[in-house]
C-alpha cells in the first residue's frame, strides 16, 4: 500500500493541483467539500490575509488559502512526517517564501505567540476529532484572539457560544464534520452579558 494519498485544491490559482498527504489513521485531511464550503464562508477575507494552520497535517487548508490569495501561511504541527509533506508541497508550488513551517505542540505554540497570532487574519484549528486539546487551544486563543478563528471538529462536539474574547458567529455541518467560525470581541465572558 502506498504511504501517501492525494487531495485536490478546490479553488484559486492552484485549483485542481494535487497535494500529497501521509496515508495513516492519525492524519485526516480536510475533505474537499468542507474546504470549498469554508472558503465560500470566508470569501474575500482570505485575500491578502496571514493564515495560521494549527494541527496542519499536510497543510491542505493553508495551501488552499494561499491558492485563494492569502499573503502568507504558517503551518504548525507536532509531526515531522506531516511537515515534510508541507515543505515538499511549498517547494513544488513555488510558494516556500510565503510559508512558515513550525514543528511544535499547537497549545504551547499558541500560548507563546500572542503577537504573531494577533497579526494573523485567520487561524484555522483542526485538532484530531477525539482530542480534547481543541478546548484548551480555543481557550488560549480566546485570551488574546486573532480577528477570526475557524475550528473544524466532529459534528457531535458543540463549542460554547463564547470562549474568552471569541464569539461563535456561525456553525455549519457537512457529514460528520462541523465548522465553527469565531470572531474576536472586545468583551470577555461575564462582562455584563
Amino acid at each position: 500500500m502506498p504511504t501517501t494519498a492525494q487531495t485536490r485544491i478546490t479553488g484559486g490559482e492552484w485549483r485542481g493541483r494535487l497535494l500529497n498527504t501521509p496515508r495513516d489513521q492519525l492524519l485526516r485531511p480536510t475533505r474537499s467539500l468542507v474546504r470549498e464550503a469554508l472558503f465560500n464562508i470566508l470569501a474575500d477575507s482570505v485575500v491578502g490575509a496571514r493564515v495560521v494552520d494549527l494541527f496542519a497535517g499536510a497543510g491542505t487548508v493553508g495551501f488552499e488559502a494561499l491558492s485563494r490569495g492569502a499573503a502568507h501561511a504558517t503551518f504548525v504541527d507536532s509531526e515531522e512526517r506531516a511537515l515534510a509533506h508541507v515543505r515538499a508541497t511549498a517547494q513544488r508550488l513555488g510558494c516556500a517564501d510565503r510559508c512558515r513551517v513550525i514543528r511544535a505542540d499547537a497549545l504551547q505554540w499558541v500560548r507563546t505567540r500572542a503577537t504573531e497570532l494577533g497579526d494573523a487574519g485567520i487561524v484555522y484549528l483542526d485538532a484530531p476529532y477525539r482530542d480534547d486539546t481543541v478546548d484548551n487551544v480555543l481557550r488560549a486563543l480566546g485570551e488574546a484572539p486573532p480577528p477570526l478563528v475557524v475550528c473544524e471538529h466532529h459534528r457531535a462536539r458543540l463549542l460554547p457560544d463564547r470562549v474568552g474574547r471569541l464569539v461563535v458567529i456561525r456553525r455549519v455541518r457537512y457529514g460528520v464534520t462541523g465548522l465553527s467560525v469565531l470572531r474576536a470581541s472586545d468583551k470577555e465572558v461575564g462582562d455584563g452579558e
